[in-house]
């Protein structure tokens, strides 16, 4: 299926930078709601949701979707909302749809309609491109709210997925401990062997004393009240899961430990080379998906 227009919906400058890379394709592009941005001649920026997807044969969603569950991420707060259930109701029959994720009942919809809609978190490609900007985004934050030098760190890692085993190769060569928190024993056998210490909840009592950072991949409590009572008063927490995070919002009031929630971290430090991998995956998944 030969798909050469787009209708970018939304979003962070990671949606900006994927317009800019499909129009230099030759792709015909339409941005709606996407920030201001010096876009090169060519690019549409179209006031009208139901215009803007009816001149394009793929709409690409931004990342996230959305924040409140009910309307569009955007960044500009001079525009006006628009809600998931436009994007629904708008969407010609037929339309591809690219997204990082969607809820069911928007992908139930659409597909109602005839709409293939492609998930491209799911793309092995993309999950270890996004976990490496992520990792080095995670590390301009470690540096820049720790008090310590990362050298004399002992560092704990709640998961070991692609964003854990990114976090782990780049920290591995500067702290002078990561021990690694993960169920699935084919991924702790994979931590051992590039230098990174398997844990179990039984480990805890002689490993959390001696963190200095905690660093949670993992949308779910994997610490608990009295597993935080454990760590000490120096340590910092870096949660950069998706909600339902890894911990509560208040846990900083509740435990005196600094807290730093930091989902979307590519689209804050890396947009463009963010929006490019997106684009590539679009135009990947126009060639051989659809």
């Amino acid at each position: 299926m030969a798909i050469s227009s787009i209708a970018i919906l939304g979003g962070d400058l990671r949606q900006c930078y994927t317009a800019e890379y499909l129009h230099n394709l030759g792709w015909k592009v339409v941005c709606y709601h996407t920030p201001d941005f010096p876009y090169p001649p060519g690019i549409i920026q179209e006031a009208s949701l139901s215009e803007a997807v009816r001149q394009t044969n793929i709409s690409l969603m931004p990342t996230p979707l959305s924040k409140d569950g009910t309307s569009l991420f955007q960044t500009d707060p001079e525009q006006p909302a628009c809600q998931l259930s436009e994007l629904w109701e708008y969407s010609p029959p037929g339309q591809a749809v690219a997204t990082y994720d969607i809820p069911k009942e928007g992908k139930r919809l659409l597909e109602q309609k005839g709409c293939p809609v492609f998930c491209y978190s799911q793309s092995e490609t993309f999950r270890t491109e996004n976990a490496r900007l992520t990792a080095e985004g995670l590390l301009s934050e470690l540096i820049r709210n720790t008090p310590f030098s990362l050298s004399n760190c002992s560092i704990l890692l709640l998961g070991y997925g692609y964003c854990g085993f990114a976090i782990a190769s780049l920290l591995q060569p500067i702290c002078r401990n990561i021990f690694v928190l993960e169920q699935e024993e084919e991924k702790q056998k994979l931590a051992e062997t590039h230098g990174v210490c398997p844990i179990t909840p039984e480990d805890f009592p002689m490993i959390l004393p001696q963190c200095n950072i905690v660093i949670n991949t993992i949308p779910s409590q994997l610490l608990s009240s009295a597993h935080l009572q454990k760590l000490p008063g120096t340590c910092h927490v870096f949660d950069i899961a998706s909600a339902p995070f890894g911990f509560r919002d208040c846990m900083t009031e509740e435990t005196q430990i600094p807290y730093f929630r930091l989902p979307g971290i590519p689209g804050r430090y890396a947009p463009a080379s963010s929006g490019q991998a997106i684009g590539k995956i679009i135009e990947r998944m126009t060639d051989y998906v659809l």
